[in-house]
């Protein structure tokens, strides 16, 4: 049984030089084809109340009010008792009515689309927003009776400086009334506009001091590292996003969305005018035991709380030391992993270097 759902908006009133996500321009009419369809999807997919959901895109926030009311109405009963319930937005199309709509229909977590704060970078990515604007959705949020604010930070953009990266950090954690942030390395993709145009990353050296920085920063500054790219204060860790990185099974709802259910893995059809005529039409990859234990572990050691043994006991019947003792044992040699007996974990050298500790179980 699933305790967590996806839920893919697929929808941008602008389109971000940075993104590769399944995505499109947002039509009223689509959109509306788009609810009537979704709509049947949630009703067949879902049948049990949810502990999480996550409404992401895309542009959850680009869809009107009417539209959005819609959408938050089909998946209220089974969004009525989350522990969490996000929704992604951006700023600029995340107003004040449909933030008192999100909190009528028991939305408790807003996801901000930041990126970055300097005006030259903003242009450059293509968002539509200013830091003056940042504040005014925050303290919107705030008024509409939602305290769990999340906003995504990238690093790694061209043109950015390490110098810009800490002027950023420094007003966030001075003038944002925020409980969560993600941080992102920059990553260009062949179909981004930036991969089009052939633009390169930065440097990977600088590249590396941003997110060092911003480990120590923001630590000393009250947001704890849990996981490889997340930042909370206490008691403010993503509850959804620990459905994935614990290796639970989870519904991907929606044209583009994934999901993990019954050992496999499927992705639904990212075309929407297939999805429009013929539902989700999901690709599904089946996975055997060796793989579903080597995905747990690199999912489950992305957080600095790692695996608990007895989870992976009690999922595949042997115990994590038992099924990858020489490996283990290597890796707690040279400094790299924590084994006590009830989790596993990485040290700070291995958090550090994750890939080449995760290389090590394939």
């Amino acid at each position: 049984m699933c305790k967590a759902c996806y839920v893919h908006v697929p929808f941008c009133q602008n389109i971000c030089a940075y993104c590769d996500f399944f995505r499109c321009r947002y039509h009223k009419g689509l959109v509306d084809r788009w609810l009537f369809r979704i709509s049947e999807e949630i009703q067949e997919k879902l049948t049990y109340p949810l502990e999480t959901l996550y409404i992401g895109g895309g542009t959850p926030s680009s869809l009107n009010l009417s539209q959005l009311e819609m959408l938050l109405k089909s998946l209220y009963p089974y969004a009525k008792n989350c522990k969490e319930y996000t929704i992604e937005a951006n700023v600029e199309s995340m107003d004040f009515d449909k933030l008192v709509l999100c909190k009528k229909y028991r939305v408790n977590r807003i996801s901000l689309g930041v990126q970055t704060l300097q005006p030259i970078l903003l242009k450059e990515i293509h968002r539509q927003h200013q830091k003056k604007d940042i504040k005014q959705c925050i303290f919107n949020i705030h008024k509409a009776g939602i305290h769990n604010i999340s906003i995504d930070l990238i690093y790694g953009l061209p043109n950015q400086t390490l110098g810009m990266w800490k002027e950023d950090l420094q007003e966030v954690v001075d003038q944002f009334d925020i409980q969560h942030i993600s941080l992102y390395g920059l990553t260009i993709e062949p179909n981004s506009e930036f991969g089009r145009k052939g633009i390169l990353n930065i440097d990977e050296e600088i590249e590396a001091d941003m997110y060092d920085y911003a480990i120590e920063f923001l630590e000393e500054h009250g947001f704890y590292q849990y996981e490889i790219s997340n930042f909370s204060k206490k008691g403010y860790s993503s509850q959804h996003n620990q459905m994935y990185w614990e290796y639970n099974d989870f519904y991907g709802v929606g044209c583009g969305a994934s999901g993990k259910e019954h050992h496999a893995r499927y992705d639904n059809i990212k075309n929407l005018d297939i999805y429009l005529h013929k539902g989700p039409s999901p690709k599904y990859v089946e996975l055997n035991k060796d793989e579903e234990m080597f995905e747990m572990i690199m999912m489950s050691l992305r957080m600095k709380k790692g695996m608990q043994r007895k989870t992976f006991r009690e999922r595949f019947n042997v115990d994590v030391y038992d099924q990858y003792k020489e490996i283990i044992d290597h890796l707690i040699d040279e400094g790299m992993l924590n084994l006590d007996s009830e989790r596993m974990y990485t040290t700070n050298k291995g958090f550090h270097l994750l890939n080449d500790v995760l290389v090590r179980f394939l």
